[in-house]
């Protein structure tokens, strides 16, 4: 893949789960969050059916010789990220979660650096603590003592979990087979992901937790299930095949950037001055950390 291709789908990649977030707080009160989670990757994985199923089952040798690290693939990359995530959204603040989330790229770099035995130049050095500061500023409305007023509980350390597993699954992306067709990857991820969904949401349903089938959250689902989980993740993964877990992490910084430009088409909120500010650091940091890296 090229370069420019990679990057291109990170950032469409980071447009599309910077929706995740609204589609998180929007469901708060509406959709349990295990119930999100179950129809979001129950929806998925029909929708892969038609144009995954052939590819999957002409490297079924592959998937069933390697089952045990599919399965591993599958609860980091989907339940280990998004059960935590979804749960934690709905029992923090939104400046908490898009904070936390931030830190996703920074989790992703520890691990590399464990797992892996990569070292970060003084360049990515520098532009990672300049996405860091963009990124906060966004979610801060640019007032630095807004963090001495935060108060961090519960759905805070489930987000923190969440980033962790997302970290592992990028980290370990490394030890997919070779030459495995993406669309039946994901086929089978999500496919395997659902037994393991099963009981948090069975739990919900015991104790009372269910949805009101609306227009708005069916489209809710939707663009969890199509966007957010099909196409992003097609696009994560020929990515970090491309550039490395490490410059696929910092794309995490766009998220709030993008959360900001779409808050003024939307919802005709004003661009500040401290959201230029931003956007200037944390591209600034993302040209930094990526301009050495070849495929």
């Amino acid at each position: 893949m090229k370069l420019w291709l990679a990057y291109l789908l990170l950032v469409l990649t980071a447009l599309f789960w910077s929706g995740t977030t609204i589609v998180g707080r929007a469901a708060t009160g509406e959709i349990p969050p295990f119930t999100l989670t179950f129809w979001r990757w129950t929806t998925a994985f029909l929708v892969f059916i038609p144009f995954a199923f052939r590819p999957f089952w002409a490297q079924r040798a592959i998937y069933r010789k390697y089952w045990l690290r599919m399965v591993g693939f599958s609860f980091f990359g989907i339940v280990g990220f998004t059960i935590p995530f979804f749960f934690g959204l709905q029992h923090t603040t939104a400046i908490n979660g898009s904070l936390l989330q931030a830190a996703g790229p920074v989790i992703i770099v520890l691990t590399s650096l464990i797992v892996l035995r990569l070292r970060l130049s003084s360049s990515e050095i520098v532009g990672t603590i300049l996405a860091i500061v963009g990124s906060s500023l966004i979610v801060l409305h640019g007032d630095i003592a807004e963090i001495s007023r935060l108060a961090f509980g519960l759905g805070d350390v489930f987000i923190v979990l969440s980033m962790l597993s997302w970290a592992i699954y990028t980290v370990f992306l490394k030890w997919k087979p070779d030459g495995l067709d993406p669309l039946g990857f994901i086929f089978v991820l999500s496919g395997l992901s659902l037994p393991m969904l099963l009981p948090f949401y069975l739990w919900e349903l015991s104790h009372g937790q269910i949805f009101t089938p609306s227009p708005v959250n069916i489209g809710l689902i939707l663009y969890a299930s199509i966007f957010a989980s099909v196409i992003a993740y097609l696009f994560w993964n020929k990515s970090v095949e491309a550039v490395g877990p490490n410059v696929a992490g910092f794309s995490h910084y766009l998220i709030p950037v993008f959360g900001t430009i779409m808050s003024v088409i939307i919802l005709g909120e004003v661009i500040e001055s401290y959201h230029i500010v931003a956007m200037v650091l944390t591209f600034t940091g993302l040209y930094l950390t990526t301009r050495h890296r070849a495929h």
